[in-house]
């Protein structure tokens, strides 16, 4: 079985929050699986419904090929976003932005 369909499957999540950066965008040479990679770094929003904690967090968020060029087309610094995607090792990976 594949490696990331059980990251992905396990390591769901969905996030709302403010791009606190520029999003970061790059190509791969010589690669077989991905061309564009974009990052950037998501402020979470502070508490949510009844939720007890009250902070925001700030994460890395990585989007790749088609997702990373629509983020990088129709967001900047600033600008909210909902999202989905799974954790893999220090950042989420996106795979759908929500409406």
């Amino acid at each position: 079985m594949d490696e990331n369909l059980i990251n992905q499957d396990i390591n769901i999540c969905f996030l709302s929050g403010i791009l606190v950066s520029e999003p970061e965008f790059n190509f791969f040479y010589n690669s077989k699986k991905f061309i564009s990679k974009l990052s950037f770094i998501l402020q979470t929003e502070t508490g949510f419904c009844s939720s007890k904690k009250q902070q925001s967090i700030l994460l890395k968020v990585v989007a790749y090929n088609e997702k990373a060029d629509l983020i990088y087309r129709n967001f900047k610094m600033g600008d909210s976003i909902r999202l989905e995607g799974f954790l893999q090792e220090n950042s989420i990976v996106l795979t759908n932005l929500q409406n």
